[in-house]
């Protein structure tokens, strides 16, 4: 099993680790950085070497039960001690992005009693699906924009707790989260990562995050279109 240790650490850059299995073009290790595609998040890219041989992880992915790395150009036998390195430009965009993400949908439920129901998170540019919401037009479109980029200008702490599975839901849900998809996890999941921002919002997520709202700038609006059946896909990037 796989230590994840962006779980508890979002700003570990670099990790020392060993190989428990591979194969041609993947490593399995006993710890990662690497954050795992998922969640709507893009997985971490970097590299991974065994001190003479340096490969690229062009992807970290969750497969048959394993965390899987991904490798350009080889792999590394059962058993080496590798260290690994994150592409942090690459992985500080969509920390950035992703509380940008929390705090507009967190905007979008309070005033216009929506929920989030998709999200893609990656540098550049990152979506977000919301239901029901049939149109957004400019106005809308620069009302929530302003609210969102006030919420950010308040230079909010990010903080990370874990809780008990049923304390976790009743705590969400005092706070108006949407608890239903939480009893949809697995009965096996027995402890909850919950995010915090500030007094502003309280949400169930495993991907990385930034530790103050002060480092994600401002967030733009850029186009939206409908998805069906109520659902529409708002676009956005950081300024």
């Amino acid at each position: 099993m796989t230590v994840l240790l962006h779980m508890t650490d979002n700003y570990l850059k670099e990790f020392d680790a060993k190989v428990l299995t591979s194969g041609e073009d993947y490593v399995v290790l006993d710890q990662t950085a690497f954050y795992p595609l998922g969640g709507g998040q893009s997985s971490d890219v970097g590299t991974i070497s065994d001190g003479s041989t340096t490969l690229r992880a062009r992807e970290v992915r969750k497969m048959e039960g394993e965390i899987r790395h991904l490798l350009e150009g080889g792999s590394f036998p059962s058993g080496t001690q590798v260290h690994g390195s994150i592409d942090w430009d690459f992985r500080y965009e969509c920390m950035r992005f992703h509380t940008a993400q929390h705090v507009l949908s967190r905007y979008l439920q309070l005033n216009y009693n929506v929920e989030t129901v998709g999200n893609m998170i990656k540098p550049g540019e990152s979506r977000a699906d919301y239901s029901p919401l049939e149109s957004f037009d400019d106005e809308m479109k620069r009302e929530v924009e302003a609210g969102v980029n006030a919420i950010l200008d308040r230079n909010l702490d990010i903080t990370i707790e874990f809780m008990p599975r049923r304390q976790a839901i009743e705590f969400l849900h005092e706070r108006g989260y949407q608890t239903r998809y939480l009893e949809m996890v697995p009965k096996e999941v027995k402890e909850f990562r919950i995010l915090l921002i500030g007094d502003y919002d309280a949400a169930s997520c495993a991907g990385t995050h930034v530790k103050n709202t002060s480092e994600i700038g401002h967030l733009q609006i850029g186009k939206s279109k409908n998805v069906g059946a109520g659902k529409r896909r708002i676009y956005f990037r950081l300024v």
